[in-house]
């Protein structure tokens, strides 16, 4: 048995054709193949330093072997045929990228679905901390992550102060809306949003491609009757669409739909189903505004299955069930993934006044800081 320095013991290590197993004291065994290898060869000549590839992935011949393999200094190191090529791979590293079914799925990150249920347990932090504290900060944005928003309380009741948080993070994204927007009620509205009436559940700008896929809200002021905010995860509902409901479910992800925005200086269009999968068949993202959607392009036969689903749909994600309802007061703040979390609100009267100011940016922006303020 050979016991790497940082703990992780190799029991045996065998060459199989193109294969390279390896047998681990716990029992595990690894098996990876000669082509993925080579391509990940850490070596001067094959990887630049600052973790980019030197070697082109395709000129690697299709029929590449080991010249030999050997557990050597706590490395595993093989030599490759026909050119003599040496490489040496950490066992850590290796473990780590195992491909057995098993390990892979653990490498997915998968989100927290919630329910109306998470009232009582919102992930929340406080601005003071989340902007002094690089640790309180990580957490605020892994609750981002993972549960598609986060509060922020007592961040400073002035204006422009929603930009500075998207700062501790990442970059405005900007838009025909301006670097930030109010939301309060004005005279002849471009938008619905700057009403006092209610709002269903939606995500913000499908009309764009890409789509901002964060929304900031900060509290400003807040003395009407009514004007609470609705969040429901999009995840979660899909979810139990397409275990109770499945034809509805397969028919919104490949539906494409049209949404438009258009004022006197702006005109956006685009196109995408209300549920998008991934290349494994997982939900990535929802674009639900009603607001916004154009008429139907569809053959007249899938007109009413449409309709029928979208109806179904729709109504799981008016369903209390899955609502979260806060009340922002004036320094709380809201972070939300704009294609998971949908937002809305209760209206409320114009007796008092409801200003809050929101802007977006993007969430690579916010994976980015996370990844670095989680290398300690």
């Amino acid at each position: 048995m050979i016991t790497h320095a940082t703990g992780i013991p190799i029991s045996n290590l065998a060459q199989d054709g193109a294969l390279i197993q390896i047998e681990w004291q716990d029992g595990h065994r690894s098996t990876f193949h000669s082509l993925w290898l080579r391509d990940n060869c850490p070596m001067p000549t094959s990887r630049h330093p600052n973790g980019q590839r030197i070697l082109e992935s395709a000129r690697i011949p299709a029929g590449i072997q080991p010249q030999s393999a050997a557990l050597r200094d706590g490395q595993i190191e093989i030599i490759w045929a026909p050119d003599g090529h040496l490489s040496r791979y950490d066992p850590v590293w290796l473990r780590a990228h195992c491909p057995c079914d098993e390990h892979r799925e653990s490498r997915r990150r998968h989100p927290i679905l919630w329910s109306a249920d998470l009232t009582g347990a919102l992930p929340e932090a406080s601005y003071p901390r989340v902007a002094g504290r690089p640790a309180t900060l990580r957490r605020w944005l892994a609750h981002i992550r993972d549960y598609g928003f986060a509060i922020l309380h007592d961040v400073p009741v002035q204006s422009g102060m929603v930009t500075k948080v998207v700062e501790l993070f990442g970059y405005v994204r900007e838009t025909n809306y301006g670097r930030l927007f109010d939301v309060r009620a004005v005279a002849d509205p471009t938008n619905l949003a700057y009403t006092g009436l209610a709002l269903s559940n939606h995500t913000d700008n499908p009309y764009r491609d890409p789509v901002p896929t964060l929304q900031l809200l900060h509290c400003l002021a807040s003395s009407v009757s009514g004007g609470e905010n609705t969040l429901v995860d999009g995840f979660q509902v899909a979810a139990y669409l397409r275990q109770h409901h499945p034809e509805p479910f397969d028919r919104l992800t490949r539906t494409p739909l049209q949404f438009q925005y258009a004022d006197m200086e702006t005109e956006l269009a685009a196109e995408t189903p209300m549920i998008r999968l991934d290349s494994r068949g997982q939900v990535s993202g929802i674009r639900v505004n009603n607001r916004s959607l154009q008429p139907l392009d569809l053959p007249l036969a899938e007109i009413e299955p449409f309709y029928d689903a979208y109806r179904t749909f729709a109504g799981l994600l008016a369903d209390p069930r899955f609502q979260v309802r806060i009340r922002l007061e004036p320094g709380d703040l809201i972070c939300f993934d704009n294609e998971r979390v949908l937002h809305g609100r209760t209206g409320y009267e114009s007796s008092g006044i409801r200003h809050l100011q929101g802007c977006y940016a993007d969430r690579d922006g916010l994976l980015s800081r996370l990844a670095v303020l989680s290398r300690s």
